[in-house]
């Protein structure tokens, strides 16, 4: 399945979301294909990703608690932690991590697209807050941030 995202890099998380779920997520593989190990509130999964940048090839399955477990201590080194909230917005859902631990302080909205060619609107409530889009930028993918921290 393709994987269409924009991201947006924020100066601060939005008023008025609604709850949001934890999520953790350590990497077994950071070449590619990458490969994760997910907890996104009580579910478990697995995901192989492919490529860089605006499209991506990506496959997930959800796995029981054991096998999560077993793979987690593996991921060591290669972990993030962060909430998600979602909003909607003309039909496409946007996505917002506020992410914690070494990387507090960071929040990127992104919109999984359709389409290459869907085109889109910036909700108003992150329009203002929006530092630049990161959709191209390497450092601001999960794994960079997994491995390499905060980009200076």
């Amino acid at each position: 399945m393709k994987e269409i995202e924009r991201r947006f890099l924020l100066r601060a998380l939005p008023q008025g979301l609604k709850a949001g779920t934890k999520i953790q997520q350590g990497y077994l593989n950071v070449k590619c294909p990458e490969l994760r190990i997910r907890q996104r509130g009580k579910g478990f999964y697995f995901t192989l990703k492919g490529g860089e940048g605006f499209t991506r090839e990506e496959i997930e399955a959800r796995v029981s608690r054991k096998v999560f477990k077993a793979l987690w201590s593996i991921t060591k080194g290669r972990r993030i932690k962060k909430t998600r909230y979602t909003l909607l917005h003309e039909g496409l859902t946007w996505e917002i991590d506020k992410f914690h631990g070494a990387l507090k302080g960071l929040i990127i909205a992104e919109v999984e697209l359709p389409s290459e060619s869907t085109e889109f609107s910036i909700p108003p409530m992150i329009n203002h807050l929006i530092i630049t889009d990161v959709t191209d930028d390497r450092r601001y993918n999960n794994k960079a941030l997994a491995t390499q921290g905060l980009p200076k």
